[in-house]
């Protein structure tokens, strides 16, 4: 088997769902695993790539429980990947391209969860926590899913308006002074 392509980064952090990333945008594959990094959840994330072939060599040789995926990689179809990388993993669309169209033909070719990169952090992280705990495909029928709008149900992270932070932050030392006076 060859190696990884060079834009994959294993990461060595334990977790029990591993995430595998799918986006042409660098920043967006940084910025999305610097958040599954600082998650306060049981996430990992098991490498970044750019392309469809680099997402199914990537998927063969990390079996990642979740595969997030963008719909456009450079020209690309990226739900066209959808029926390989589903033979093993969960698959989340994340895209900027949130229109019924795309959604239905995304959910239709079997992905999991849709979500818009514009939905706050929180979102994206409960999302994952809970595709990465129905297990592998093999593992639950679909039929067992419970409908995605109800994340909030699930997600004990409280809604904070406004903020894109899985975490709270903790108050300036000025806050404080504020607060103690």
């Amino acid at each position: 088997m060859s190696p990884l392509p060079s834009t994959v980064n294993a990461v060595t952090a334990s977790g029990p769902f591993g995430v595998l990333l799918v986006d042409d945008q660098q920043a967006v594959r940084d910025g999305l695993s610097r958040l599954i990094a600082c998650s306060p959840r049981t996430l990992r994330c098991l490498g970044a790539v750019a392309t469809g072939e680099q997402a199914l060599l990537a998927a063969r040789q990390l079996h990642p429980d979740v595969v997030v995926v963008d719909v456009d990689l450079n020209g690309e179809d990226g739900l066209a990947l959808l029926p390989q990388l589903l033979i093993q993993s969960r698959v989340l669309v994340l895209t900027c391209h949130d229109d019924n169209a795309t959604r239905d033909r995304a959910l239709r070719l079997g992905a999991q969860a849709f979500l818009a990169k514009h939905l706050p952090a929180a979102e994206l992280l409960g999302t994952l926590v809970r595709l990465g705990g129905l297990g592998r495909p093999g593992a639950a029928p679909l039929s067992a899913f419970a409908p995605l709008e109800d994340d909030a149900a699930h997600d004990k992270t409280p809604p904070r308006q406004g903020s894109s932070s899985p975490r709270d932050m903790a108050p300036s030392s000025a806050a404080r002074r504020d607060r103690d006076a």
